[in-house]
């Protein structure tokens, strides 16, 4: 289970508990800011962070360690395809904001890329 994978669980887990990132961050002594880096994979939390999560929540937080969650690049494509069909997407169509475009450039999704 790798880090963004643990952060989307562990914020669902907070949705079905009904709270906000701000009530979680008060029951575990903590800040917002922290457990929203923890929900979006931005940091590793200890398991000490998810058991402190996980009664913040009043949830059980099952960890897999061992197995991959993560899908292969063609089986996302695939997953992708179903849901969005197999017309090819362009972000730069939709006239990205600049702070959009620094993002698709230093991911290196040019506009030549799309073009071509």
């Amino acid at each position: 289970m790798n880090a963004i994978i643990l952060g989307r669980e562990l914020a669902r887990k907070r949705r079905e508990a009904g709270l906000s990132q701000a009530q979680v961050a008060a029951r575990m002594g903590t800040t917002q800011g922290a457990v929203s880096r923890i929900e979006t994979g931005r940091v590793v939390p200890g398991v000490d962070v998810v058991d402190r999560y996980a009664r913040a929540v009043g949830s059980v937080v099952p960890i897999y360690f061992g197995a991959s969650d993560v899908p292969a690049p063609q089986e996302r494509r695939r997953r992708v395809e179903r849901v969005l069909g197999a017309d090819p997407f362009n972000p730069w169509d939709r006239d990205p904001t600049p702070a959009e475009e620094r993002s698709l450039l230093a991911d290196g999704l040019t506009r030549e890329r799309f073009e071509s």
